[in-house]
């Protein structure tokens, strides 16, 4: 889980990796925020924040529960 998460800040890397027909997310979003202004972005990115923070809230919560 880890490097999928941490693949969406090496936007570089990213972009020099794929080509052709095949292509990553974070190269498309990354396309379509410099190409046109689209809200599926947005939804996506809010997405990604809300599945984070629900692994860590379930994280902190099964560690917590450990301790006592």
């Amino acid at each position: 889980m880890l490097p999928f998460l941490t693949s969406f800040d090496e936007i570089v890397v990213s972009l020099f990796i794929s080509g052709g027909d095949h292509s990553t997310l974070t190269r498309n979003m990354f396309d379509a925020l410099r190409n046109q202004v689209d809200p599926t972005i947005a939804a996506i990115s809010t997405i990604i924040v809300v599945i984070t923070s629900l692994l860590l809230l379930a994280t902190q919560y099964l560690f917590a529960g450990k301790r006592r």
